[in-house]
């Protein structure tokens, strides 16, 4: 305790406006005691101080130091004022979501003398409190359940919609959903749990792995789903999106494996741009496809077409553009490469010099 122990227990029994004779009575102590604490002659019994604290207003621990502690009073009522706010949000969410319901339920009844669309209703409705109140009600692994109960919920509002409808495009709206989950929370789970440890160093390459078998099974129910509904008559993810989904497979790929060359940032840079430009510039040289439109605008971007001399029709424009930016790239690409080796060789250079 500080010297000024006698001064603030003076002064939080006056602002209680306690005498010191009551305040003796409430600790079953002598008045004299009172005083010699408020003097700083002696100090009370460490038994009394629960019972004084509460008696001024103060916690134990401002006792002890003789001063108000401002930052845990502030952030003690801070989260006072946090539970407060968070109880009415979830309570303000809950009474609207009855209301909601019941009103939509009495008008359904009323209107169509069954219930059809309560039951979109009902499971927008489930969605919504998988967002509002579902993640305050999971305490453990908020991570893995929030998204995966956002997901079962969205599911079953489009089941609902896919049967009120009777539309056959439930699977195709599910597996997009679940392929851009994929596509944000795979790479999440593999770094964050220690299931997936064996595999962590490895991340981009399985995370893309995983998006891509998720992205050729929907291609192949998009393309049944066309065939089964008259909106084409070929089996085109063969023939056409197979060939592209894995050539991009295959160049994320690539740019990946850069960050593990054992060189300089420059050379990886001179590597990056290298590939960007075989990606982008290099399958419009051999693709072609059956649609004479979809071939023309792959024409556009075939770089051995451009003629600078000619600027007048928008397919020449496009080829010149994109072939000027092809080289452009190239370029630079070049230059990183050539300033990667030369800074590599003044590194071994200057290391093989201190050696000597």
């Amino acid at each position: 305790m500080q010297n000024n122990f006698g001064l603030f227990l003076k002064q939080k029994r006056q602002e209680k406006n306690l005498t010191q004779k009551q305040l003796a009575n409430l600790l079953f102590v002598s008045e004299s005691a009172v005083s010699k604490w408020e003097k700083n002659v002696s100090r009370p019994d460490i038994m009394l101080l629960p019972e004084l604290a509460e008696l001024l207003g103060v916690t134990e621990h401002e006792i002890i130091t003789a001063s108000i502690d401002t930052k845990t009073r502030q952030e003690k009522k801070q989260a006072k004022k946090w539970r407060v706010f968070s109880l009415s949000w979830s309570l303000f969410f809950y009474i609207s979501y009855g209301i909601a319901l019941l009103t939509c339920f009495i008008c359904n009844l009323a209107i169509d003398k069954t219930l059809s669309w309560f039951w979109i209703v009902l499971s927008a409705l489930l969605l919504s409190f998988s967002f509002t109140n579902l993640p305050k009600i999971i305490k453990r692994n908020k991570l893995l359940f929030v998204p995966l109960s956002n997901f079962v919920s969205l599911c079953i509002l489009l089941a609902t919609c896919a049967i009120y409808t009777n539309g056959n495009w439930f699977w195709i709206a599910t597996l997009s959903i679940f392929l851009g989950l994929l596509m944000i929370f795979a790479p999440i789970y593999i770094s964050k749990y220690n299931l997936f440890a064996k595999i962590k160093k490895y991340n981009d390459f399985v995370s893309i792995g995983i998006v891509f078998i998720m992205l050729n099974v929907l291609l192949i129910v998009i393309n049944l789903f066309s065939i089964a509904n008259g909106y084409t008559n070929n089996f085109w993810y063969l023939s056409l999106a197979l060939p592209i989904v894995a050539f991009v497979y295959f160049a994320l790929n690539v740019l990946l494996c850069t960050r593990f060359l054992k060189t300089n940032k420059l050379i990886k840079t001179s590597s990056v741009l290298f590939f960007v430009n075989l990606f982008l510039f290099v399958p419009p040289l051999f693709v072609t496809v059956s649609n004479p439109n979809a071939q023309k605008e792959i024409d556009k971007m075939n770089i051995l077409g451009a003629d600078f001399s000619n600027w007048q029709s928008d397919a020449n424009m496009q080829q010149n553009i994109f072939c000027i930016i092809f080289l452009t790239i190239l370029v630079l690409a070049i230059v990183f490469f050539v300033s990667g080796i030369i800074k590599h060789n003044k590194k071994e250079y200057e290391k093989g010099y201190s050696f000597e």
